[in-house]
């Protein structure tokens, strides 16, 4: 089994907080050593996507495997944003950061890859998604691997598209919440805390 390694730094990066992880047990944040060195095969140390050139839709059981994610945040985050409204969103801007270069299709499929894996070997979504998200790469260049990767092009980006996307801002508190956070907080256009 990996070691799991809180750092309060890496879950804001992924747009978590501490409560979040405090919320799952720690009986379903662990990898066996066969996932574990599949999460930690080097992919590349590039900025850009791998394979940016290759162009191409996601298939539905890619998209659906992704959008698990999605539930996932909704459910333990408890943002009840309307999510099958929602994924119709998701479809579109997915298809379009896929349909031309740089595109993130090799990154997507190779998340999806990594999940289908971990779905396999822990016993239920929960689990698979507390295992991805929060166990530690014990490696010198993490970024790099398939997870490192994944969590970075793909886990953090749907996380934070979500948000936003889906209304789920409005479980903050937070009003004008039908638009793209932006603007100083004194902008009417930017995201703020509304009169209760």
């Amino acid at each position: 089994m990996n070691t799991l390694y809180i750092d309060r730094r890496c879950l804001l990066k992924l747009g978590l907080s501490s409560s979040v992880l405090a919320s799952l047990p720690f009986a379903c944040i662990s990898l066996t050593r066969d996932v574990s060195a599949e999460f930690l095969q080097f992919i590349s140390n590039s900025d850009l996507p791998v394979d940016e050139m290759r162009t191409g839709l996601l298939g539905q059981d890619e998209f659906d495997a992704l959008t698990t994610l999605s539930r996932y945040v909704n459910q333990v985050w408890e943002l009840g944003a309307d999510m099958p409204l929602y994924f119709g969103r998701l479809r579109a801007d997915l298809e379009f950061k896929t349909r031309e270069a740089p595109s993130y299709l090799t990154e997507y499929e190779n998340a999806v890859e990594l999940f289908n894996l971990v779905l396999d070997s822990t016993s239920g979504l929960e689990q698979a998604w507390a295992s991805l998200l929060f166990s530690g790469l014990d490696v010198e260049n993490p970024e790099s691997t398939k997870l490192g990767r994944a969590r970075r092009f793909v886990f953090a980006e749907l996380i934070t598209h979500q948000i936003p996307v889906s209304g789920a801002f409005k479980s903050f508190g937070l009003w004008n919440y039908g638009g793209y956070f932006g603007g100083s907080y004194t902008a009417p256009e930017s995201y703020r805390k509304g009169a209760v």
